[in-house]
């Protein structure tokens, strides 16, 4: 039985990373996916009142980048050395830069003509901008198709789970950025990620 156990609601969102580090790196875990009919009589159980925590044996680690830094870690995808965990760990904070600000100014939104202006306006802007910064830290830090080095960390993981939410939304978006393009590509190759992305759950998001 694994020592990992991963709580988090039936969707990708912010438990998507865990996920794909446990699945790039072939690492066991339990998973307990919480349907939200069933989240209020259970908030009281979460270390903070929120989704995703990691129970790792008796102790609970709340927060979605510190779990999955944690398992990055314990499953050597964080980087090879002190300078590549770190530039593995700018490239995701600027991607969650992205993500945070969709999940702030857009996702809330309920009108869907709203919702759908202020997504095009995202795509123009934020998701451009944010993508050529990422594409130049790779460019930096990376080589071969990977991120920070040449093999395979968690900010690939991260870069493919953005890319894979956007372009469920706009096919044609990535078509401006071939070094991202290529680092998707090279995640889908990995053996763990394509048997866990065919098996997982269909979700909204």
């Amino acid at each position: 039985m694994s020592d990992y156990n991963l709580v988090y609601f039936n969707l990708r969102a912010r438990g998507e990373i865990i996920r794909l580090i446990f699945a790039a790196s072939g690492k066991q875990y339990n998973e307990e996916r919480v349907e939200f009919e069933e989240w209020p009589a259970r908030k009281n159980q979460a270390p903070l009142g929120q989704l995703p925590y990691l129970k790792v044996g008796s102790v609970e680690l709340p927060q979605s980048m510190a779990i999955a830094r944690f398992v990055a870690r314990e499953t050597g995808l964080a980087g090879k050395n002190n300078l590549q965990q770190a530039q593995a760990d700018a490239i995701v904070d600027t991607i969650m830069e992205l993500v945070n600000y969709y999940y702030s100014n857009i996702f809330r939104i309920k009108d869907e003509d709203e919702k759908a202006e202020a997504f095009s306006q995202f795509l123009e802007k934020q998701a451009t901008n944010g993508a050529k910064n990422v594409e130049k830290l790779v460019g930096m830090y990376g080589s071969n198709g990977y991120s920070v080095g040449d093999s395979l960390t968690w900010a690939d993981l991260a870069i493919y789970d953005v890319i894979y939410s956007l372009l469920r939304k706009e096919a044609t978006f990535m078509d401006k950025f071939p070094v991202l393009n290529k680092i998707y590509s090279n995640v889908n190759t990995n053996s763990g990620v394509a048997d866990y992305v065919k098996k997982r759950p269909e979700t909204p998001f």
